[in-house]
């Protein structure tokens, strides 16, 4: 089974950054709730969640314990 999640960013950015913590079990539900969910100026796209899109996006900002 793959999973999705939904990126986005101000259409001026040039980096996406995750939207919600949501997972969805197929691209066209994801697609759906980015196209509703966003802002006027904002973009977004869906990409498969998986070790290298999740440690790319999920966990960006997630503080690095030393």
């Amino acid at each position: 089974m793959t999973l999705y999640f939904v990126l986005y960013k101000k259409k001026k950015d040039k980096e996406y950054i995750i939207y919600t913590n949501l997972l969805f079990d197929a691209i066209d539900k994801a697609e759906h709730f980015g196209k509703k969910s966003m802002k006027r100026g904002y973009e977004h796209k869906v990409i498969e969640y998986n070790k290298e899109n999740a440690d790319k996006y999920w966990y960006k900002n997630e503080k690095k314990e030393s």
